[in-house]
């Protein structure tokens, strides 16, 4: 009698140990899988279609716009962001919304939850607004956004203090200066600026609230009567709801 209870008692550990093992695999390995290879397939196509690739492949001829070869891909690219020593090295969507490109990727498809990064829907397409909000996910193993929170360190954006953004009109330098880790719903969030004081309202507010800034003053920036700001957004796990947001001036 006392065997069989063993018995038992060890089938139960058994099929316990099989179930937990089967939801570790369902619930955690297999959906790291599947973003690992959908990951590898946008990437395929980011490296395609980047501005560099483009040019290398042009042999004597020469285009007007970089974005030529994604825009073959999706009409609705308007920009191609890069940090160099970074993962940020991706296309820039824009939507009729701030909710598509969170579910699907660069070909409007969905890709189990990667999305692209995305121009706020408020914003210029051509990013010759005051701001231009650009968000992107963070996801496990740096993917997307993931870098984007590296720049909470200071000495972080020291290394890493400039970017490049590419639009239809050429490579344009992004001149980092400030990062801010706020809530979703921050001002920082605010895209429609109608009056001067209310951009010298936003930046006295950047200089207020950021983790940090360097290089600049905000009266430096008021005086700079062509300022484009460029906000590069993802989500951070310091709070609920944080967002952690990288700025930079586009020159």
């Amino acid at each position: 009698m006392k065997h069989k209870a063993v018995f038992v008692i060890l089938l139960l550990l058994i099929g316990i140990g099989g179930y937990c093992g089967y939801r570790y695999y369902q619930d955690d390995v297999l959906p790291e899988k599947i973003i690992d290879e959908t990951y590898d397939e946008q990437i395929k196509i980011f490296d395609r279609v980047k501005p560099e690739a483009q040019e290398k492949n042009l042999s004597n001829e020469e285009t007007t716009d970089p974005l030529e070869s994604a825009e073959e891909v999706n009409d609705a690219v308007v920009g191609w962001i890069t940090i160099e020593g970074t993962h940020i090295d991706f296309p820039i969507c824009q939507a009729q919304d701030n909710d598509f490109y969170l579910h699907n990727g660069f070909d409007g498809h969905y890709n189990n939850e990667l999305g692209c990064p995305f121009l706020d829907y408020r914003c210029e397409s051509d990013f010759s607004g005051f701001n231009s909000i650009v968000y992107g996910h963070h996801m496990t193993r740096q993917r997307m956004f993931a870098d984007i929170a590296l720049f909470k360190d200071k000495p972080y954006l020291q290394s890493h203090p400039e970017g490049t953004l590419t639009l239809n009109d050429g490579v344009h330098n992004v001149d980092f200066f400030a990062y801010m880790n706020v809530t979703n719903t921050a001002p920082a969030y605010h895209a429609v600026f109608i009056s001067d004081s209310e951009k010298e309202a936003y930046i006295d507010y950047i200089f207020s609230d950021a983790v940090y800034t360097l290089n600049y003053s905000a009266d430096e920036l008021k005086q700079n009567d062509d300022l484009h700001l460029l906000l590069l957004s993802t989500c951070t796990y310091e709070f609920t709801d944080a967002r952690g947001i990288l700025i930079g001036i586009i020159e």
